[in-house]
């Protein structure tokens, strides 16, 4: 929608209908809510934090990506916990860095939208909360002279626990690799069209008896399960990790929640200017809607949070790796900065978020590599390298099930390997 759009709607030939009404009402709080911020943080992206894949590890037979990591980290009891202070608790600290414009109208349009639909979904509970999310990442697969390149998918399912008796469960399934593209299958035409693909062991790992048999293949696996201790599960924003009932107690105003994440966030590491301070909010927000349980009243903060950010760019409507239809919002990450060596060699990326602005739901967020160097030489310019797609959340007091294949937290294999 454009500004003559915006006139259009503004004189109407005849009376509007209740969704114009309730439509202009949302824009025009979400202009004021704006201009009555604080302030703005910088728009500089390079060097943002997002869990990428690195090099293959050796946990429960597949190549990991950091997702998986950071999902079995937190089942079994292996992240810093802080102490049990209330979210929303900190005050109004101010932000500081203001070094850019929000995002264009339209976009912000976009994200208030879905910050007012947000509000129409229904608020729940339960013993537990339950997230499924399929992952994809491309992996290079083939004999030295026909390299090509597969998309590796995952389902993975978690039941978080609300309760300190109960043990969250943690459930994985290889679903499936194809070649990404048309000249990688042309390439795995040329290979004789196999069914199955060997892991290749990092550099770093010694050699293992199975190696040779350990493959990713074209159809789905069987499904693993990882039971946790007993305890309540916690999830990450803005550095450390909360509990269900913390998430929910998070601010539902944007400029408390803003606050509270620039007080959490500088609590918990050392923020040097208003360009990380920007970079680390986007993160968190990404974290709270697609992988906390937030009450619709906090997501549409998020929301908020997000439609005031600078750096933000549309991508328009898109569909996302399951086929859903969405509007994209990206930002472009890990550039490099003149004396600044980043963490990721790989090159530059961009990284889109992926929701459905009529309902409010968060879909997908994937990143794609726009000049990739280095360990990532090998993939193609602007190709689709990772994503999570989220397939259902839910609370519910139905028992956990139960997997073939049962791994306790004591056979987790180190994740170097």
């Amino acid at each position: 929608m454009d500004d003559f759009d915006l006139l259009a709607d503004a004189r109407p030939a005849r009376p509007p209908a209740a969704e114009t009404i309730a439509a202009a009402r949302s824009r025009l709080l979400g202009i004021i809510a704006a201009e009555q911020s604080p302030g703005r943080a910088s728009a500089p992206w390079a060097g943002v934090t997002f869990r990428l894949p690195a090099r293959r590890s050796r946990v429960l037979g597949w190549s990991l990506i950091p997702a998986v990591v950071a999902g079995i980290a937190l089942l079994l009891g292996l992240v810093y916990v802080p102490g049990d202070r209330t979210p929303g608790s900190e005050g109004t600290a101010a932000i500081e860095g203001d070094a850019g414009p929000p995002p264009p109208l339209p976009l912000r349009h976009l994200l208030l939208a879905a910050a007012e639909n947000s509000l129409q979904d229904s608020d729940s509970g339960g013993r537990y909360w339950v997230n499924k999310i399929e992952s994809g990442q491309l992996i290079q697969v083939g004999r030295p002279d026909n390299r090509y390149a597969i998309m590796g998918r995952t389902e993975e399912t978690t039941w978080y626990s609300t309760r300190a008796t109960d043990r969250a469960r943690y459930y994985r399934q290889w679903v499936g690799g194809a070649p990404a593209s048309d000249a990688d299958r042309a390439a795995w035409r040329r290979a004789g069209e196999p069914a199955g693909w060997p892991i290749d062991p990092p550099s770093t790992c010694p050699p293992r008896p199975d190696d040779d048999a350990r493959r990713y293949t074209a159809g789905p696996g069987a499904i693993r399960e990882v039971v946790a201790k007993p305890g309540v599960s916690r999830f990450m924003i803005a550095g450390p990790y909360w509990t269900a009932t913390q998430v929910k107690q998070l601010p539902t105003d944007a400029v408390r929640l803003k606050a509270w994440l620039v007080e959490t966030i500088r609590r918990d590491r050392p923020v040097n200017n208003g360009g990380e301070l920007s970079r680390a909010i986007f993160n968190a927000m990404v974290n709270l809607l697609y992988q906390a349980p937030s009450t619709p009243a906090v997501r549409a903060a998020a929301y908020r949070v997000l439609a005031d950010l600078p750096g933000l760019r549309s991508l328009g409507t898109v569909t996302d790796p399951k086929g859903r239809s969405g509007t994209a919002i990206t930002v472009t990450t890990n550039e490099e900065e003149p004396g600044v060596r980043q963490a990721d060699t790989g090159g530059p990326m961009e990284v889109r978020v992926i929701f459905d602005p009529s309902t409010g739901q968060p879909l997908a967020w994937e990143t794609r590599r726009l000049r990739p160097v280095d360990y990532l030489s090998w993939v193609p310019t602007g190709a689709l390298f990772d994503y999570h797609a989220t397939l259902e959340t839910r609370w519910t007091d139905d028992p956990q099930p139960r997997a073939a294949d049962v791994r306790s937290e004591d056979a987790v294999e180190p994740i170097t390997c």
